[in-house]
């Protein structure tokens, strides 16, 4: 055989092995890959298993461990929100459009009102019905819209942001890099920063739920989550009703039922749980900078709520901007007048009739 024909098969046999070879190396950095935003030293969230206990209105998920789940926390790269259908405003495309603006690789999702009841009946009917139940028996959006928000981060993990939230900094740099290897099952910022009022009173401060962050599964939006449901249906048998019966007349004030107060006491319940004593303002009342209280990132005034604690310059930077456009404020202050005129007109029923001066002198006469 000669030696050019030798060659010329040996040359086809190398092009045959090597083609393959890079077609493989091509595709394989093709492939999709998970965006962590802290840096390639941070470890993704893995998350904790959890145990279904109990059944119908008393079960709960709750972790098999109540030790802290030993991971590095990775900010979730998605943001969501929602709202009534798709049909939003200039304001609120602008705002939610800051988003990507910032973080040009967030996942990104609006769910309308049907969309968001599918999702919830599709995460929680199997493992929690009476969470499905109450959702879908709520009549008053603003309460469905709480308690959607903390559903929706609870199961998936990420950001909630109202649609009147802009974002005003990068999401990879909200963690102080101090933090980034800590154990953070929750961000959220202080609404109302106010110092204790001593024992016996309840917290002062407020965390808003405007916006706030979590990781899936997390330990402190299942309690929250447990709070809501639980005073909920405490108000429906109160007033001799179902869910679907719950007005605004029968809540004394929203954010102390689904809102940022209720949030708040049941998020400083969990911490308590978790580190065994008290929790309350003396633990971030005052902060200049985040604060890590048990597995919590406590924001200063300044994060997320500038406007509400006076834009302090002290604080650090805004990290997003609430633009305060929320309707239902509207519907539950007509609701308070409605409770407020209804009680004043009991009140007048049932104080005695005293007849008019003249007709008390004729029938002594």
């Amino acid at each position: 055989m000669s030696p050019n024909l030798k060659n010329s098969r040996s040359m086809r046999l190398v092009i045959a092995l090597v083609i393959p070879f890079v077609l493989f190396c091509f595709i394989y950095t093709l492939r999709p890959t998970s965006i962590f935003v802290l840096g390639p030293k941070e470890l993704p969230y893995l998350p904790s298993e959890t145990t279904l206990t109990g059944t119908g209105d008393s079960a709960s998920v709750v972790p098999t461990t109540t030790a802290a789940p030993s991971y590095s926390y990775t900010l979730p790269h998605k943001v969501w929100h929602s709202a009534k259908s798709d049909n939003i405003t200039r304001d609120q495309r602008e705002w939610i459009g800051s988003w990507t603006r910032k973080n040009p690789s967030i996942r990104q999702e609006l769910l309308t009102d049907l969309s968001a009841e599918a999702f919830v009946r599709a995460r929680f009917y199997n493992t929690r019905p009476d969470i499905v139940e109450v959702y879908e028996g709520l009549q008053i959006a603003i309460l469905r819209a709480d308690l959607f928000r903390y559903l929706v981060v609870l199961a998936e993990g990420g950001i909630w942001g109202d649609l009147d939230v802009s974002c005003e900094k990068e999401v990879a740099e909200w963690v102080p890099y101090e933090y980034r290897n800590q154990t953070i099952d929750m961000i959220v910022g202080l609404e109302f920063d106010f110092e204790w009022r001593g024992p016996g009173t309840g917290v002062a401060s407020q965390f808003c739920n405007w916006i706030f962050v979590a990781r899936q599964s997390s330990r402190n939006l299942q309690i929250v989550v447990d709070f809501v449901i639980k005073k909920l249906k405490e108000i429906a048998q109160e007033n001799a009703v179902g869910i679907e019966g719950v007005t605004l007349d029968m809540i004394s004030d929203v954010v102390d039922v689904t809102g940022p107060k209720m949030m708040t006491v049941a998020i400083l319940d969990s911490l308590g749980q978790l580190l065994g004593r008290t929790v309350d303002d003396r633990d971030f009342s005052g902060i200049k900078r985040p604060k890590l209280v048990g597995d919590v990132l406590i924001m200063p005034g300044v994060s997320f709520a500038a406007l509400q604690n006076g834009n302090p310059t002290d604080q650090g930077d805004a990290l997003v901007s609430h633009h305060y456009e929320g309707s239902w404020k509207k519907e539950a202050d007509a609701a308070r007048e409605r409770k407020k005129q209804e009680e004043l007109q009991r009140q007048q029923q049932q104080q005695p009739q005293v007849p008019p001066p003249a007709e008390t002198e004729l029938a002594l006469q």
